[in-house]
């Protein structure tokens, strides 16, 4: 045989991939380095210290059996298959299968393809075969003789000859060959009968052309117990001595107390023994009865479900004390009585669930109608596509933008104005204007919108406008605003409007015409003049912000001459913070509102 006939165990390296090495199917075994304790003084890994039936190690080395086994199937080597099957007979019998799935499915799934594959394998020719074949076609040598004209006479064959020469060479072979797929055939049978296929096994020994004797069926012994442990020899004293008698104990510090006696252990109570698995007899009311009698209350149950006999079923949950399921065969039995009964010992999910299982919608409904929990109840009605009644449950529920797209997903636009007016409303009462007018804008009431918003502050209120696209009410409300200002001779307001309509030269000569630096500081800043900002800034004691555009702008010189300037202590907050003519809060400058302190002003 080849050298693939060395046996590697799991962790044996090189064997193992030789034989077919570790598979996806072998649970136990492994192949390659690094798989387990691989073959260590003659010993297999961890899988064969677990030969139970289907174990990894016997699983392991049928497998690796079948490899040599698949190797001479595509060659048609009857005599090679001869050694692979005899070492898979020594590796199942001993396991004591009672069925082939004992086996783990990859190694049962390798051995069924590779034994079926050598049954399939046709008979080799008989010598009888071998002698009829050449006394059928006579003409053959006849016809070559012509063809070697001009050769020696003594050299050609005599076409009566040819045939008896030519029988014996090709007879030869036939006979080990024939004897050999026999061979197979049987020790394929006794395969077979090792895990208990009778049916396969008769037909591997019909072809085989013999049947089994009762040694060739005998099962090996049971492998023999351990050998006892042989007594340890006797330790030496010190902990590096092994040899020479152990050593004397030194004092444990007083006598030793006296032992506690044992008490008598109660006998171990035996198991109860497993049931045995029901099997259907057809008729789902004989399996019910036998079930219940069995005291397997459920399964009954369920059969009982699912033919539709509700009430046998309820009474069986019942028992077997499912309540979830007997509340759901309760409803679906429109047994009330239960129903309320069985409700008091559920959560309110468990209720629903049941309910939503059994499709019981109107008895959900009124669940949640008991509860008054609206929000269910709009689900329910949107499920069931009636959006006018979920329109109406959830503006009961107070959700009145879901209520308000209800109605128009209902076509009801009187009741999607009515409820949008009332959105409006309370929009306007929380405070949120913007939000109010963002409704009103989508319902095509822009005149509206901007009586909502000018009630807020004059910018803020531009700033909306724009927002909400509203370009051109915007530019109009400024205008109006703007005209106020000039009426009243505010300048800082009129400069904030002119701010905020892009004239900014024509803002920051108003605010330094009111001496508002601070200000128009801010707005040489969006102009791009950082330097005079930051120069108007240092003048209005607002020196932290000074030297930032002073760096921006790349005079570094300003910048440290302004680091160097003493700040003022940080005084406590006030109250609320100041705000300018027309609501702004205004930033606390860093130092007092004066002319630029010298470096050698105090502190």
């Amino acid at each position: 045989m080849n050298d693939g006939k060395t046996k590697g165990g799991p962790g044996s390296g090189q064997g193992g991939r030789e034989r077919g090495g570790f598979s996806f199917g072998d649970r136990e075994g492994g192949g390659g380095k690094g798989r387990g304790r691989g073959d260590r003084d003659g010993r297999g890994g961890r899988g064969d210290r677990r030969d139970g039936p289907g174990g990894g190690g016997a699983g392991y080395r049928i497998v690796n059996e079948l490899s040599a086994l698949e190797k001479a199937i595509t060659k048609s080597d009857f005599p090679a298959m001869k050694e692979p099957l005899n070492a898979v007979l020594k590796a199942i019998k001993p396991m004591r299968l009672d069925s082939i799935e004992k086996l783990d499915l990859g190694t049962r799934g390798k051995l069924i393809t590779s034994l079926m594959r050598v049954q399939r394998l046709s008979k080799p020719a008989t010598p009888a075969a071998a002698e009829a074949a050449p006394a059928e076609a006579p003409a053959a040598p006849a016809e070559a003789a012509p063809a070697a004209e001009g050769a020696p006479a003594e050299a050609a064959v005599p076409a009566e000859a040819t045939p008896a020469a030519q029988a014996p060479a090709a007879a030869a072979p036939a006979a080990p060959a024939s004897n050999a797929w026999n061979d197979a055939q049987f020790t394929i049978g006794l395969i077979w009968s090792a895990v208990k296929d009778s049916d396969r096994a008769k037909t591997a020994f019909e072809n085989a052309g013999r049947q089994p004797t009762e040694s060739d069926l005998a099962m090996p012994p049971p492998s023999a117990a351990p050998p006892a442990r042989t007594d340890r020899p006797e330790r030496g004293g010190q902990r590096g001595d092994r040899g020479g008698p152990r050593g004397e104990r030194g004092d444990r510090g007083g006598p030793r107390g006296e032992r506690r006696e044992r008490t008598d252990r109660p006998p171990r109570a035996e198991r109860p023994p497993r049931p045995e698995p029901f099997v259907s007899s057809g008729d789902w009311q004989a399996d019910v009865k036998k079930l219940e009698e069995m005291g397997r209350t459920r399964d009954a149950a369920r059969i009982h479900e699912k033919n539709a006999s509700h009430a046998d079923a309820f009474r069986l949950y019942e028992a077997g004390g499912d309540h979830k399921s007997a509340l759901r065969t309760a409803v679906l039995a429109k047994n009330d009585e239960a129903f309320t009964r069985l409700s008091a010992k559920l959560k309110p999910d468990e209720i629903v669930e049941a309910l939503e299982r059994a499709s019981a919608w109107e008895k959900l409904m009124e669940f949640h109608v008991a509860k008054s929990d609206f929000d269910s109840i709009a689900k329910l009605y949107e499920r069931a596509n009636q959006f006018d009644q979920a329109g109406l449950a959830w503006e009961r529920a107070q959700k009145l933008s879901l209520a308000r797209k209800a109605y128009e997903r209902a076509k009801d636009f009187g009741a999607a104005h009515r409820v949008r007016d009332l959105e409006v409303t309370k929009l306007i009462e929380r405070g949120d204007r913007l939000g109010a007018a963002t409704l009103q804008v989508a319902a095509g009431k822009k005149t509206e919108a901007l009586e909502t918003l000018k009630p807020l502050p004059g910018p803020k209120a531009y700033h909306f406008m724009q927002k909400l696209k509203l370009n051109a009410e915007a530019d109009a409300f400024a205008k109006e605003e703007l005209s106020k200002a000039e009426a009243a001779n505010n300048p800082v307001q009129r400069a904030r409007w002119l701010e905020l309509t892009g004239k900014l030269q024509e803002a920051a000569d108003v605010y330094l015409a009111a001496d508002r630096k601070d200000k128009a500081a801010f707005v040489f800043e969006a102009m791009g003049e950082l330097k005079k900002a930051a120069e108007l800034l240092e003048a209005s004691g607002h020196l932290d912000k000074a030297q930032a555009l002073f760096t921006k702008a790349g005079d570094t010189a300003n910048a440290d001459r302004v680091k160097a300037l003493p700040r003022p202590e940080p005084k406590a907050k006030p109250a609320a913070a100041a705000k300018d003519e027309e609501g702004d809060s205004l930033p606390p400058p860093d130092a007092a509102a004066a002319p630029a302190a010298t470096p050698n002003a105090s502190v």
